[in-house]
């Protein structure tokens, strides 16, 4: 007896260990039975049929995919017919277990579906916009690169309402990356749903750079001849004007100069008039002695007759 509980024991323990399974924080666990999804594991301690259950961890978090990860360039052409160069990336996560575990059992690969159908709609969005509506971030524009991207997880994501679930994963895959820009397939279809998209770098193609520049740099000359022409045609209507100021305050201050020098010119007038009406004789005394001062200045010589009027005073001062 003994030795029959030892087996038991073992197989027990064997049994036991198989039917526990630990699901961690941040995944899932789907439950198959004969290949057949039966449920779905919260994170946690479970239990299974041994032998007869087996379980696929899925990662539950938000995932993302970048358009570099194949290292195939993505060009696109605005309304301008101009081609770029985009590198974005999709922020993704899985909200329907069982749908997803079905699309990448069949070999579906969900990173390029949701790139192909990525490169669809934005081909198509890019495709309304010129360069000046993708390089705008005002979230306000309706043309705008914010609205672009906004539009586009939209229309990946679509409703509800728009998930085929009775039709087969393989059709609806083939449907998707049949015409991917056209395609009306949401990816909850797929059990995923699109958390966000972001434009990390828009480029132009390497060979019509140069020209591309070459017209910016002729644009930039083009408004910056504008710009001097208008500084300078500025300056000069300044210059001008400060020049008829300076005119202006020039002639009316001399023309308020003349009009005090006359005045002045008016006042001393007066003055003499009077002072000549009370002593005239003492009035023309002091006029010969302010001639006398003036003439007989350094060595000049005068020819004058004595008796002249001009020494009519000096005589008189000579007499006495």
């Amino acid at each position: 007896m003994r030795k029959l509980l030892i087996p038991i024991v073992l197989i027990l323990m064997v049994v036991l260990y198989s039917s526990v399974y630990v699901i961690e924080e941040g995944t899932r666990g789907v439950v198959l039975r004969f290949n057949k999804i039966i449920g779905l594991s919260e994170p946690g301690l479970h239990f299974k049929m041994p032998l007869v259950d087996s379980i696929k961890t899925i990662d539950a978090k938000i995932q993302t995919t970048n358009s570099s990860n194949n290292n195939n360039e993505k060009r696109f052409f605005n309304v301008q017919k101009k081609e770029l160069i985009v590198d974005y990336f999709v922020q993704w996560k899985i909200v329907d277990f069982n749908r997803y575990y079905e699309t990448i059992a069949g070999g579906n690969d969900v990173n390029d579906l949701i790139l192909a159908r990525l490169n669809g709609r934005l081909r198509s969005e890019i495709g309304k916009l010129s360069n000046r509506d993708i390089i705008n971030d005002s979230n306000a524009d309706t043309k705008s690169r914010n609205s672009l991207m906004t539009s586009v997880k939209d229309a990946l994501n679509g409703s509800l309402q728009d998930v085929e679930e009775n039709l087969p994963i393989d059709k609806l895959v083939t449907d998707a990356k049949k015409d991917p820009e056209n395609s009306k397939t949401s990816l909850r279809a797929f059990g995923v749903v699109v958390v966000d998209v972001r434009i990390k770098q828009i480029n132009f193609p390497a060979e019509v750079s140069e020209s591309i520049y070459a017209n910016m740099r002729a644009e930039r000359g083009v408004i910056a001849r504008e710009k001097r022409y208008e500084g300078k045609k500025t300056a000069e209507e300044i210059r001008a004007e400060a020049t008829f100021e300076k005119t202006k305050i020039i002639s009316e201050a001399e023309r308020q100069a003349r009009a005090i020098r006359g005045e002045g010119d008016a006042n001393a007038a007066k003055l003499y008039a009077d002072a000549f009406g009370k002593d005239i004789e003492f009035f023309s005394f002091i006029r010969s002695l302010k001639a006398y001062e003036q003439s007989f200045t350094g060595n000049d010589v005068m020819v004058i007759s004595p008796d002249s009027e001009f020494f009519k005073y000096m005589k008189l001062k000579s007499n006495k």
